[in-house]
């Protein structure tokens, strides 16, 4: 015989607003890429997390704002790690940025049977999310020294904006229809700097 599962949504049984936030998301996940973002409804995350619709409501607004939540602490994490990632790379900017475009197409492959957050049956409903001015920071942040020092040593004038509406475009695209790292390397070599 199995126990019920008790019910947290009552407040009494989480002690603080994150820690309801991030087992609503995590439902969250569960359902986006299991049904797919349009899919899923707020009933579904609800019954995921074992809570009620309400409770839901108490921490989200709506499902466009878990999906802004989980979009962004992806994007924090997967932007921290490609930061470690390409760290040793500041002198060579052509592999730091092919290394960084790979990086974010290959972060966190969907399992076997299910969707990504992103890609597939999600890509329609999680572009908007996507192109947002935090991402273009990210990307600053990551590229501007290098592409700075690259400009200057190879007297190139390449445009950091248009350099990063590339880059975002190019990671989709790798993200929606995968590649092997030898297919990815090849067709980049078409645009080498």
């Amino acid at each position: 015989m199995t126990a019920a599962k008790k019910r947290w949504g009552n407040g009494a049984r989480v002690d603080d607003l994150e820690t309801g936030k991030k087992i609503l998301l995590r439902a969250a996940v569960e359902c986006f890429i299991t049904r797919g973002i349009k899919a899923t409804t707020i009933e579904d995350i609800a019954q995921e997390a074992n809570v009620t619709r309400r409770t839901v409501y108490r921490y989200f607004n709506g499902k466009s704002d878990i999906i802004s939540a989980l979009i962004r602490v992806e994007r924090d994490r997967m932007f921290r790690k490609l930061a470690d990632h390409v760290r040793d790379m500041q002198d060579d900017f052509p592999a730091l940025l092919e290394e960084s475009i790979w990086y974010a197409a290959s972060y966190l492959p969907p399992e076997d049977g299910k969707a990504d957050l992103v890609s597939g049956i999600n890509a329609a409903e999680a572009s908007p999310y996507l192109y947002s001015d935090e991402s273009s920071q990210q990307w600053h942040r990551i590229l501007a020294e290098p592409l700075k020092q690259y400009n200057a040593a190879n007297d190139k004038a390449l445009d950091l904006e248009e350099l990063i509406s590339i880059v975002a475009r190019l990671v989709l695209s790798y993200r929606q229809h995968p590649a092997t790292r030898e297919e990815f390397s090849a067709a980049l070599k078409v645009i080498r700097l």
